[in-house]
């Protein structure tokens, strides 16, 4: 996040133990550690959720996806499939001839 040296923190520290003092400084540094827990705290579940979110709507996508590709092979299915044979009146009239000369 911050590209903060050890140089950098002693150079805090004296400074903050120069205008607090020594005796709230300790004080000073739990508050400080409280408040920013804290905000890691606030800016890890913001993350989490957003995360949350972003699968959630991949899914969504990703079912949506599968449900229109199932819906494409079905009319694929329905088209490549051989038509069901039909019986003509030509058929119906043999074999009712037939049956009625007993011949079966």
């Amino acid at each position: 996040m911050f590209d903060i040296g050890f140089w950098e923190l002693m150079l805090i520290a004296l400074v903050a133990l120069i205008v607090v003092g020594p005796e709230r400084l300790p004080k000073l540094v739990r508050v400080t550690g409280l408040w920013i827990g804290r905000a890691n705290a606030s800016v890890q579940s913001i993350r989490n959720e957003i995360s949350r979110e972003l699968r959630a709507e991949e899914l969504k996508q990703a079912l949506n996806k599968t449900m229109d590709t199932s819906d494409i092979n079905k009319i694929m299915d329905v088209g490549s499939k051989p038509e069901p044979e039909v019986e003509t009146d030509s058929d119906t009239v043999t074999s009712a001839k037939k049956d009625e000369n007993g011949n079966g």
